[in-house]
């Protein structure tokens, strides 16, 4: 048996326990002291300071949400204020996560002491203790890997956190940053996700439902796992019931069944389009306002979807629609393919670059025009060897392999012929019109050396955004507006053409007349209003396009197939201007055509020879009305070419229609003027040949042609040598780089050009 302690015993333990007392007592004031001190100076997270992530939500002009595009964290992400989250759900994820939220500094030493005696019965790690400053303060801070010193990291941080933000806001960051599963962040993402609302329409179940998915958001996922996502409600609502966060009441009103779940599918109602808004600006996040009007664009979408099924045996695999404002160049409509999911559907018909056709010819005569080079009514060449003199080694066709000889501007042009526009493209300059297409917006993938003077006939490679954008400035009195994708950018208009210019050509986009010999009357061009409108077809049949003005709006198709595969033989006129109609049927519900051109407007009208393009007279076989800018009307009248003899009206044209009206496609009866004299037709003075490294010298010669009294065979000499007739008659010299003196001698007489080959 133990003796009891003596006095003197019990005084030295009773010294010594208060000595301990002390030391423990300023341990614990050193250690609240250290950790106050700390607390004060300890960094918060950075990326606490920064906004919560957020995913991109695009709205149409009208405010209509129609896209959500993921982050790389967040499939769904949008923060909202906690009077937007509702009643709920706060107050139950409170309950749940931190019933001492409101009354603590940031640690609840109430709750670690309970976390620290159930770890210590279970022998493992069942509770943190942490607060919700604690879990903002850890779920915003990068981490590699558990370390021992990262809970005194994050209670001294949430002590911080909670001298500096007020308690409502810790409550919102934390919510707005929490993952309720299947990468849903936050309420609103959670609640749309899975219920289908709005938080703040969340009911009791409905709110305890989400607040119990955070603490697993795998575990309790809601769509892969429902059984543990309604255990887990049921737990939550026992917890919330223990706490006094939920009366009886309202339990028993509950029950234990888990609210019934929807599956939101995020919208996507213009995929192509939001494709390019994300490839523009990759770091673009939370609502946005776009141009798209989305009733236009599922319009849209649906008559693409359709043509293209229905076209699919003519070879038309796909097809691309775009729909502008005239007036500020928002893209209205932007469908980039017939089906986004289906193969290559991802492509983006109206950001590739295709080969044009001759949807570029509008913007060369706007520049004729403008210029004074040419009026909608003089006559060019329709001619086989109409721009030869120009360009030697370019033989272009027309798309029906005929040549009309003589034709007026507005046919050439309403008609889509070829040989007209190279010829007027000499008059222009390529340089300064790949130049001038680069003002009205076009942006080609090469330069000019790559297209030569096919550049107007389906060498270069527009965007059918570009193409829309530009013809918006021929509708628009020259203005380009340029294209829009976001509310908030810039109008970028410009001016690049007169309105009267512009007018012009498209009163003669406007003419169905004009176009018959191309198109036959009613064709899907023949709109009931006056609509300005342009077809093109590139070589081989692999790009088919229509482009057209109403008032307000411009429509651009591309037709075709996106690996270049040629359509069988499908033309523009059936592979695209049909997509085309339908759309502009669809606008001009609500929308009207472009007015009608009135005199004083800068413009002049005049009554001019059908044929000739001249002042008419009487044996002018038709006379029709056309514009001119002032000053250039014609003076000279019709009787130059037109001229009775016997009785019958005879045409008679100039001598560059001389192999022409001898052929088999001269269905005027022309005849040609007869010689005065001896004339060198080609090569013209001063004429610039350029020989060609890929191609033999064999096949580089330079036509000679004169003008000689009938019956009179000329003889030629190239720098002093001999060039011999070939069979039929034409006359060739093999080109050899130098100065060269041709000369020609016919009937006592001799003429003689100067020209360079290099």
């Amino acid at each position: 048996m133990t003796p009891p302690p003596t006095p003197s015993r019990l005084r030295r333990l009773r010294r010594l326990a208060a000595r301990a007392a002390r030391l423990a007592l300023g341990a614990a004031v050193a250690l609240l002291l250290g950790a106050y001190i700390a607390s004060r100076c300890i960094q918060l997270p950075e990326a606490l300071l920064q906004p919560p992530d957020t995913t991109l939500t695009l709205e149409d002009r009208s405010g209509r949400e129609f896209a959500v595009v993921a982050s790389r964290r967040a499939r769904e992400a949008e923060a909202v204020t906690l009077a937007e989250m509702g009643r709920w759900l706060p107050q139950v994820t409170v309950g749940l996560e931190d019933r001492n939220f409101w009354t603590h500094n940031g640690v609840d030493a109430w709750a670690l002491g309970g976390a620290l005696r159930r770890n210590l019965c279970a022998w493992r790690v069942i509770s943190g203790g942490s607060t919700i400053a604690q879990q903002l303060i850890k779920n915003t801070r990068p981490r590699t890997g558990w370390r021992w010193y990262d809970k005194g990291y994050e209670a001294l941080a949430a002590l911080q956190l909670t001298r500096t933000w007020p308690k409502e806001r810790i409550l919102e960051e934390y919510l707005n940053r929490i993952d309720y599963g299947n990468r849903r962040v936050g309420p609103r993402a959670a609640a749309r996700a899975y219920f289908g609302k709005e938080p703040a329409d969340l009911t009791v179940a409905e709110a305890v439902f989400l607040a119990g998915l955070p603490q697993s958001p795998t575990r309790f996922n809601p769509w892969s796992r429902p059984g543990n996502a309604a255990v887990r409600y049921r737990r939550s609502l026992a917890v919330l019931g223990q706490r006094g966060v939920l009366d009886a009441a309202t339990l028993a009103a509950l029950g234990g069944e888990a609210p019934a779940l929807v599956r939101r599918r995020l919208p996507n109602g213009a995929p192509h389009f939001v494709d390019a808004v994300v490839a523009r600006w990759p770091q673009l996040r939370g609502r946005v306002r776009t141009t798209i009007d989305l009733p236009l664009q599922k319009t849209v979408a649906a008559l693409v979807s359709d043509h293209v099924r229905r076209l699919g045996g003519l070879g038309v695999g796909q097809a691309a629609v775009v729909v502008i404002d005239n007036r500020d160049g928002a893209v209205l409509a932007m469908v980039g393919s017939g089906d986004y999911a289906g193969p290559d559907g991802e492509i983006n018909g109206a950001l590739l670059p295709r080969s044009g056709g001759s949807v570029l010819k509008p913007f060369l005569y706007v520049e004729a025009i403008e210029r004074k080079l040419l009026t909608a009514a003089s006559v060019l060449p329709d001619t086989p060897d109409a721009i030869r003199a120009e360009y030697v080694d370019y033989d272009p066709q027309n798309f029906d392999e005929r040549y009309l000889g003589p034709v007026r501007v507005r046919e050439a042009l309403a008609s889509s012929l070829n040989v007209p526009a190279v010829y007027t493209l000499s008059r222009v300059g390529a340089r300064a019109f790949f130049g001038r297409l680069q003002e009205w917006g076009f942006r080609f993938p090469r330069g000019l050396h790559e297209y030569g003077a096919g550049l107007i006939l389906g060498n270069a490679e527009p965007r059918l955004v570009d193409l829309a954008a530009a013809f918006a400035g021929i509708a628009s009195g020259g203005r380009v507006p340029g294209w829009r994708l976001l509310e908030a950018e810039p109008e970028l208009g410009r001016v690049v053409a007169t309105p009267e210019a512009t007018a012009i050509v498209a009163d003669i986009l406007c003419d169905d007349d004009a176009r018959r010999r191309a198109f036959g009357r009613g064709s899907p061009l023949a709109t009931p209003v006056r609509v300005p409108c342009k077809t093109g077809t590139s070589s081989a049949f692999r790009d088919a396009w229509t482009v057209g003005s109403t008032a307000q709006h411009t429509v651009a198709v591309w037709a075709g197939n996106f690996d270049g595969r040629p359509m069988d033989g499908t033309a523009s006129i059936v592979a695209a201007a049909p997509l085309w109609r339908a759309v502009v049927d669809e606008l001009l519900e609500t929308d009207t055509g472009v007015p009608s051109l009135a005199e004083g407007a800068g413009l002049v009208a005049r009554e001019v020879c059908r044929l000739t393009g001249r002042r008419p007279t009487a044996e002018s076989p038709g006379v029709v009305a056309e514009w001119f800018l002032p000053g250039t009307e014609p003076a000279e009248t019709a009787a130059a070419w037109l001229g009775t003899r016997a009785g019958r009206m005879v045409i008679t044209l100039p001598h560059e229609y001389e192999a022409w009206c001898a052929g088999s496609q001269n269905h005027l009866g022309a005849v040609v003027e007869p010689a005065d004299g001896l004339a060198i037709r080609r090569p013209s003075a001063g004429a610039v040949y350029v020989l060609d490294p890929a191609l033999p010298r064999s096949q580089q010669m330079v036509p000679l042609e004169a003008a000689v009294p009938p019956g009179v065979v000329p003889e030629w000499t190239v720098n002093g040598r001999p060039v011999a007739a070939q069979p039929g008659g034409a006359c060739l010299w093999p080109m050899e780089p130098g100065e060269c003196v041709a000369v020609v001698m016919a009937a006592d007489q001799s003429a003689e050009v100067h020209f360079r080959v290099r």
